[in-house]
């Protein structure tokens, strides 16, 4: 995901007509309604979260592609504009506040996405709010509602006066000493960038190649943490390094171009690739194994990332369908596999979803034959036993997952699993039927022998049988809704004690599997691009997962310096506030 800051400011508003934005419907913040934004502040949401942790925490890019300024309009970034209303609004806060805000406290600066020394003025504020963001004006208040509505119900003081976001932290450690931490620990992860992960890739160039791997992966860096797409990033990175240059010199005194890196990305094949990615993947999880309290055998959670596409798609055979609750219509899948520890979760492989020729297709028979879930767990699972030398033990997948080549693959490997069930009409008629107490309220209810019927590895097309077992739960404080889940653990329903420990057991791994949705996501480190090449697109979605995992381990390194070492539902160091340090590490590199 990409932040979104939402630390209000409460200035004049304009009479922007509610149906101009689409993507947030008009609704009642206690209805259950919620806009795409107020889902996003809930995976980060409890009693110290914090208004600018939320609007960093927001993924604007949306709103982004429909900014009235056009690129060379000289503005403030979108973004960082964006956040900053929604932080007024958020807080009840007026533009004059929040300047002085973003003036005097460059970490909220940086973590709604400005440079420190260039913060936009009170009437800078003022003007982007009824000029820039009037057409999103319903969408900035009926959000900040939803979002601080939620806040109350979980003991947030967002939206509550005299709110200081961030001057102790919750062990009592200083702001200082944190901070210190931070950057002491984002230069040593960053040098490790450089000298572990680096060398996992290898762009098949020339040897008289201008520009050596280093450069251009720092280029990449410095990409995915700003956000910007290659050509833009590129003027950037040559403004660190010649940032006085001789307009005689040939363009590459300045650094490499956006052509130069999108040219070496070219040169590598899909399964180049994804070999590169899972073996820095795996450099990463190494230098993290010390001090991540992981299962023995481990827990693998299993995700589809679906990254959105919005060009043409002749000849894309890699461009799918977008889940219906998503606001794209055509996306590229990629399959990740993330270790699970206590206190962390790291992503240890990807798998890109899409040709036939990547799924063992002489395995699988019929029109399907290009996509089968099963074959993606198989190799997922092969891949983080092989390079994290792990043994995998238990296994948590999202609703994609639900299949029958899925469970057999499972079964085969002797692994526990949980995974959501898609709600088609046979599970809809078990959640109707599910046991109910003395008062008609819907219990924890068990289905043993279930079966699921689909195409399965080497069965030459013909449908197979699967068992599995169905675990309803009933709608509780986390949940609005009943949830059933497909599981070979050991869970029944026979008594209350035994209910008690069925909702425990799926909890458990539910509650592990979501950590990454808690932390944000990797899309947030990836570059801004508008290549229709696969690859391109590939290789930039598989950087910011290694990105990512550098992230979650920065924080979980300032975690354990703390004394700290309990599960956490978000990160201490949340992700903006990574990037602006991780920069501002980065110039002094390149």
């Amino acid at each position: 995901m990409v932040h979104d800051d939402s630390n209000g400011v409460g200035a004049a508003k304009g009479s922007a007509d509610p149906q101009t934005d689409d993507r947030l419907a008009d609704v009642d913040p206690l209805s259950g309604g919620w806009g795409i934004l107020t889902q996003q502040a809930d995976e980060i949401l409890d009693e110290t979260t914090t208004a600018v942790e939320v609007v960093g925490h927001l993924d604007l890019t949306t709103y982004a592609r429909d900014d009235p300024y056009p690129e060379w309009h000289d503005a403030k970034p979108f973004e960082p504009m964006l956040r900053a209303i929604l932080l007024a609004e958020l807080t009840d806060a007026s533009d004059a506040a929040v300047h002085r805000t973003l003036e005097t406290d460059p970490d909220t600066a940086a973590i709604l996405g400005f440079d420190p020394e260039d913060v936009p003025d009170q009437s800078t504020l003022s003007r982007a709010r009824n000029n820039r963001f009037g057409e999103i004006e319903r969408t900035i208040e009926v959000s900040c509602r939803q979002i601080r509505t939620l806040a109350a119900r979980r003991g947030s003081p967002i939206g509550a006066p005299n709110q200081d976001s961030a001057s102790t932290e919750p062990t009592g450690s200083s702001k200082r000493t944190v901070n210190r931490l931070i950057r002491g620990k984002t230069r040593e992860v960053l040098d490790e960038l450089t000298t572990v992960v680096f060398p996992a890739f290898d762009f098949d160039r020339s040897e008289d190649a201008i520009y050596a791997d280093k450069e251009l992966l720092l280029l990449e860096t410095l990409l995915g943490v700003t956000g910007t797409a290659a050509n833009g990033g590129a003027e950037t990175y040559g403004d660190y390094v010649n940032p006085d240059p001789d307009l005689d010199d040939p363009f590459f005194a300045d650094g490499p171009t956006g052509e130069t890196l999108l040219e070496a990305i070219k040169t590598l094949d899909i399964e180049e690739i994804t070999e590169m990615i899972n073996r820095g993947a795996a450099r990463v999880l190494t230098r993290a194994k010390p001090y991540v309290e992981f299962e023995q055998p481990a827990m693998l959670a299993i995700d589809m990332t679906y990254i959105a596409y919005y060009g043409e798609r002749e000849e894309l055979v890699r461009v799918q369908g977008a889940p219906e609750d998503k606001s794209y219509d055509w996306c590229h899948k990629v399959a990740t596999a993330s270790i699970v520890g206590d206190n962390v979760l790291f992503t240890a492989a990807m798998l890109p979803i899409g040709d036939a020729d990547d799924h063992d297709p002489d395995a699988y028979a019929g029109e399907e034959r290009s996509y089968r879930v099963g074959g993606v767990v198989r190799r997922l699972v092969d891949i983080v036993e092989a390079r994290a030398n792990l043994r995998i033990r238990r296994v948590f997948a999202d609703r994609e997952f639900h299949a029958t080549d899925v469970v057999a693959a499972l079964e085969e490997r002797d692994l526990f699993y949980v995974i959501p069930a898609a709600r088609d009409d046979r599970i809809k008629r078990f959640i109707a039927r599910m046991n109910e107490d003395v008062d008609g309220q819907k219990q924890v209810t068990v289905r043993d022998e279930y079966g699921i019927y689909g195409p399965v590895k080497d069965s030459g097309g013909v449908r197979k049988r699967a068992e599995t077992t169905l675990v309803a739960l009933p709608p509780d404080e986390d949940r609005d809704q009943t949830q059933v889940f497909l599981t070979n653990l050991d869970v029944n329903d026979e008594i209350r004690l035994d209910r008690r420990s069925t909702r425990r057991r799926i909890k458990r791994y539910t509650r592990r599997g979501g950590i990454e949705n808690a932390y944000g996501g990797i899309k947030q480190f990836a570059p801004w691009t508008t290549s229709r090449e696969y690859g391109v697109r590939l290789f930039h979605f598989g950087f910011a997962m290694l990105l990512y995992d550098m992230w979650l381990l920065v924080d979980l390194l300032v975690q354990r310096s703390l004394g700290i070492v309990e599960f956490r539902t978000k990160p201490r160091v949340i992700a903006p506030r990574f990037r602006g340090f991780l920069r501002r590490r980065l110039v002094t590199l390149i």
